[in-house]
């Protein structure tokens, strides 16, 4: 469509293999310090034994939600959870202070740890290995708390809640969910393995070897450490005219690749989008409501994918324009996190020092697995495994039964 080429939006224009080569480029940056990646350590080394007959308290804080549950292994080392609990993510409907943080976290994991427990604790968003957060992402609305040791300070609420003499092992959710593939019954013949997440937002992690974390002074030698690619903030990509748009709007120049893939943000981008349409000239029976509503990507994809059809009150040839300027919305999305994924589990393979073989891949999140305005997961899928293929490496790409949690009770164990 020529207005979408005008404005920069052209997936079938993407150059991946080189998209994946700047990626791969700015995740050794990061290593060294610099670049736009992260790449925070987890501080975590891999252990290869698994727990048997052992239950471990895990704490889960998303995008959305908070999950608590104790995580039981049996004597072959299955996991199972118990008292499995929900509760609301403090934050995303509003300004909340720490006090108010901290108290609507412990009413979701108190009922699942006793006093003096060690508490697997899945932060999904970028901290420290010590737990101190660096800034919040997914919108969240909490200023109180960056800066501060999150870790320290669930202890510390959890010790006023009435629990007192608990410690944690904190990590990312993406490290979590990393973590979890190391059950997969190939996971001690796979040529790597990659935790992904395409959720509320967006993230990676991987296994490095220690050697290659310079910016590191301090760590073991020879050893695999998850590393936290904090992938979001990836920035050596073409950007449309929205993207620009979106970020004058509402962005802080962190996270510009999260705001192109993430559910959070596709629906934001694709209200953008639709108004930038409105304003020169395209739906000019829709452009008061173009102009004046903001849609969430839960609903954009349900219109797109004909699930919803009532999201619009128009026409037919209306209906078919407005999916036309979004679905290439979606498209690009997979194509960005197919390149996600490849860069990662290049990194992974070459850590292990594996030249050929298949890599396994746990990617968690509602939008890579729901969103269906394109056939999203099967389109990432096939994109991940051609790019793979001219390095000589092949892929499974699955999900895990809550790993966040899996992962977290995992950590506990670390060496």
């Amino acid at each position: 469509m020529t207005f979408l080429l005008e404005k920069g939006l052209n997936p079938e224009a993407l150059d991946l293999q080189a998209l994946l080569e700047a990626f791969i480029h700015e995740m050794a940056l990061g290593l060294c310090g610099e670049g736009t990646l992260p790449m925070i350590p987890s501080g975590l080394t891999l252990s290869e034994t698994q727990p048997k007959n052992k239950t471990i308290p895990a704490f889960d804080v998303g995008g959305t939600n908070t999950r608590s549950a104790r995580v039981c292994f049996d004597e072959q080392g299955r996991a199972t959870f118990q008292n499995l609990l929900r509760g609301a993510m403090p934050g995303t409907k509003g300004t909340v202070d720490a006090k108010t943080f901290y108290h609507a976290l412990c009413e979701t994991l108190s009922p699942n740890v006793k006093a003096g427990e060690r508490i697997g604790f899945c932060f999904s968003y970028p901290i420290t290995e010590n737990g101190e957060l660096l800034f919040w992402t997914k919108k969240i609305q909490a200023p109180e708390i960056v800066g501060r040791n999150v870790a320290t300070d669930l202890v510390d609420a959890l010790a006023a809640a009435g629990q007192p003499g608990c410690s944690t092992q904190i990590l990312n959710d993406t490290v979590a969910s990393l973590l979890a593939v190391y059950t997969h019954p190939e996971a001690e013949s796979a040529a790597g393995h990659v935790g992904f997440i395409l959720g509320t937002g967006t993230n990676t992690a991987y296994a490095e070897l220690t050697d290659r974390i310079t910016k590191r002074h301090g760590l073991p030698t020879g050893k695999l450490m998850p590393v936290n690619c904090e992938s979001g903030n990836f920035n050596a990509f073409p950007k449309s005219e929205f993207d620009l748009r979106y970020d004058a709007e509402s962005g802080t120049g962190k996270s510009q690749w999260e705001r192109c893939i993430s559910g959070v943000h596709l629906g934001s981008l694709g209200s953008i989008l639709l108004r930038s349409a409105a304003e020169e000239g395209l739906l000019p029976t829709l452009k008061e409501t173009l102009l004046n509503h903001s849609f969430s990507h839960v609903a954009l994809n349900a219109f797109c994918s004909g699930d919803d059809t009532n999201l619009f009150a128009c026409t037919t040839a209306e209906a078919t324009l407005i999916r036309a300027l979004l679905v290439p919305l979606y498209e690009r999305a997979a194509s960005f996190a197919a390149v996600n994924i490849a860069a990662a589990a290049i990194r992974s393979a070459r850590a292990r020092q594996k030249a050929t073989g298949k890599i396994l891949i746990n990617a968690d999140g509602s939008t890579f697995w729901k969103t269906n305005a394109i056939p999203f997961a099967q389109r990432v899928t096939e994109q991940v495994q051609n790019l793979l293929a001219t390095y000589g490496y092949t892929c499974e790409i699955f999900q895990m039964e809550e790993s966040p949690l899996l992962g977290a009770a995992l950590s506990t164990l670390s060496e």
